[in-house]
């Protein structure tokens, strides 16, 4: 098994480390607050023995639904320093999807900030965790048994609880997947997985001791706070976004001489699109190392983005919360290498398997399998399901792909969303790209819709750049200029935006959803 661990000075990882050798480096900054190493250490000791104090201990779940804030990374840091298992849940959450994830959990504890008060008291009685802890941040004091997070940090002692075994202990993990294709599932990863999967991310992707980290993305999801925590872990300054937003984005970048960043493809098309005046107000340069995941990279938006940063600072990675950093695509191939992801990590053993479990020839489509140390220690309470993804030691979340001859990879799509008509496997992400070329297109999703005659028809949604015009049959002819004819859509929907989750991610469920519903309200 590859140790990234060993492959930093075990002196200058940890927040035990910082807050002994750099107590007075900035940790974390939001807004107009901000935390030393020093004084971030005394807070997450606090909350953590506070935490012991209420009942909590090691390997129990501690369910958290906050915003972006230094709350919720003392939180995580302070279940993991009471060698617990912290789930941060999306603050997009109806009660009926929050009570599912603290059930299915067990969460011992229920910490949120007092703007969620209203749907936790709507969760509440579809809870069926015994004595679950409520612990509320923000807020008047509480005069209903809840406890409050600001009490409980000022009350507790600020020495290192006994649950911590070394400088560099992380939490375990428990993240539940994004639920596009069904019920979310808890991806677990023990303590020691995590933390070598967190280094291997710092490793791969160039981060040093003194970086600067902008947080643009949900800490509820598995990537932005994970590039956090290890740059908290390697001793950078953190800075929060409370919330994106493409020109607060660059203002940041420029007043913190941000180093480092982790973004998704929407959020750079909303920064490249910004007016030029806009843009060219703010000097972007101190970005070393601009990560880029969490869906398909369209090779025009790529052009933009590296015309605008500049070159040799893109980063793309493809994984998955289940599989970790797979392949990534180092910033001199982003223009030289169209459409890849790039080659495996290291530590990654990739197959691509036919429908029959045969390993395909290079430039073939398969279904992606990897092996490696970073994979999930399982699917929680979810055997049966885990095993399904395994063939002979490797895992596939269901990614379809392909090699050329130099060993790099190209996802064509996932397999849940490839459209088979007329016998015929069409990948939505080959036509996307195709639409992302057009001048006229923001934005695109392709779907597959039931058709009596062909078994699926391709059904395309767009938005449109401000002030153009773009009619259904221009559309339609673009794409069989640039593709086969079977490839056009049969039907186009320019909409004003469309669905994603707060991490990023396309939500075409929603999409066919929408899509039924209009067919059904047409006949």
């Amino acid at each position: 098994m590859i140790n990234y661990v060993e492959k930093f000075d075990a002196n200058r990882i940890g927040m035990a480390n910082h807050a002994k050798n750099i107590p007075d480096r900035m940790a974390l900054i939001m807004n107009d607050r901000s935390f030393t190493y020093l004084e971030f250490d005394k807070m997450t000791n606090s909350l953590a023995n506070a935490l012991i104090n209420e009942g909590i201990a090691p390997g129990d779940r501690v369910a958290i639904l906050m915003h972006n804030s230094p709350e919720i990374m003392a939180c995580w840091a302070a279940v993991g320093k009471v060698a617990g298992t912290p789930i941060a849940l999306n603050y997009r959450f109806r009660e009926d999807e929050l009570a599912y994830i603290v059930n299915d959990s067990e969460s011992r504890a229920l910490i949120y900030g007092e703007e969620f008060e209203d749907i936790v008291e709507r969760a509440k009685p579809k809870l069926e965790v015994p004595s679950i802890i409520y612990i509320r941040q923000g807020g008047a004091t509480p005069t209903d048994g809840t406890l409050k997070l600001e009490t409980l940090i000022e009350q507790a002692p600020d020495n290192t609880p006994d649950t911590v075994t070394h400088a560099h202990q992380v939490a375990s993990s428990l993240v539940y997947t994004s639920g596009t294709t069904g019920r979310p599932k808890g991806v677990f990863r023990n303590s020691s997985n995590r933390l070598n999967t967190l280094l291997s991310y710092a490793y791969n992707f160039e981060s040093t001791y003194d970086d600067v980290h902008l947080v643009a993305g949900p800490l509820y999801h598995s990537a932005p706070y994970g590039w956090a925590a290890f740059s908290l872990m390697l001793g950078n300054t953190v800075v929060l976004m409370p919330r994106f937003d493409a020109e607060e984005f660059l203002r940041l970048t420029e007043k913190h001489k941000a180093t480092t960043t982790w973004v998704v493809p929407t959020m750079l098309n909303r920064i490249v699109n910004l007016p030029d005046q806009v843009k060219n107000r703010y000097d972007v340069s101190s970005l070393r190392v601009m990560t880029v995941g969490g869906e398909s990279f369209p090779f025009p938006l790529k052009q933009k983005s590296v015309e605008f940063f500049g070159p040799g600072r893109i980063f793309e990675f493809f994984g998955a919360t289940e599989n970790s950093c797979v392949t990534f695509l180092r910033p001199e191939d982003q223009l030289r290498k169209p459409g890849s992801c790039g080659r495996p990590a290291v530590g990654q053993d990739i197959r691509l398997l036919d429908e029959n479990k045969q390993d395909v020839e290079i430039g073939q489509v398969g279904v992606l399998y990897t092996k490696s140390p970073f994979l999930l220690d399982g699917y929680y309470k979810k055997p049966e399901a885990t095993e399904a993804c395994y063939y002979e030691g490797y895992f596939t979340v269901g990614d379809m792909a392909y090699r050329d001859e130099e060993g790099y990879y190209y996802i064509v799509d996932r397999a849940v969303d490839m459209i088979i008509s007329g016998g015929v496997n069409i990948y939505p992400a080959e036509i996307e790209e195709t639409l992302y070329h057009h001048p006229a297109v923001f934005d695109a999703s392709v779907i597959g819709a039931k058709d009596p005659d062909w078994g699926e028809k391709i059904v395309a949604f767009i938005v449109l750049k401000d002030g153009v015009q773009l009619t259904e049959d221009e559309v339609i002819s673009h794409v069989g200029s640039k593709l086969a004819s079977y490839k056009k859509p049969k039907e186009v929907y320019f909409v004003d935006e469309l669905p994603y989750s707060p991490s990023g991610k396309q939500l075409k469920r929603q999409l066919r959803q929408e899509y039924e519903a209009r067919s059904r309200n047409a006949s």
